[in-house]
């Protein structure tokens, strides 16, 4: 007794989901839908060759890494979610400066924490002050119109 074609490609579907789980990341799950299909193709076509079957997975594999790709990014919003610049998360916010910013350098007050601050005018202490951008540890900011 012979075991049709598309259980296996069902079997290495399978095999990669399982791997998915046991490994970081979501990659091994796209190329097992890919495998998934072709056993479906696999299914409905039975004289289909196993190159043919081959190329298939091929295609379909690449095919749905790319819409995976496309899928994790609309879920997540953009490409840079900052994750590996934690400072990127203080662009936009408001913050007041602690130690006074003269000739372009100061120190502003970021919850309990004190960071070196840039700004392109000297700024008194106390002022409210936004972040406009991250140069390494220091902030750039800006004052706040407050009206």
């Amino acid at each position: 007794m012979t075991v049709a074609d598309y259980w296996w490609w069902f079997s290495a579907g399978a095999i990669l989901m399982v791997l998915e789980l046991v490994t970081p990341g979501i990659f091994f799950m796209w190329i097992g839908f890919g495998a998934f299909i072709t056993g479906v193709i696999a299914a409905i076509f039975p004289s289909a060759t196993p190159s043919l079957l081959g190329f298939i997975f091929a295609i379909l594999s690449v095919i749905s890494v790319f819409v995976g790709k496309k899928i994790m990014l609309k879920k997540t919003g953009n490409e840079d979610n900052g994750l590996n610049n934690r400072m990127a998360q203080y662009i936009g916010q408001v913050y007041q400066v602690y130690e006074p910013i003269v000739d372009g350098r100061g120190k502003i007050s970021v919850g309990d924490t004190l960071w070196l601050a840039v700004a392109k005018a000297d700024i008194a202490a106390g002022t409210s002050v936004k972040v406009t951008g991250v140069h390494g540890t220091t902030l750039e900011v800006e004052p706040v119109d407050e009206k």
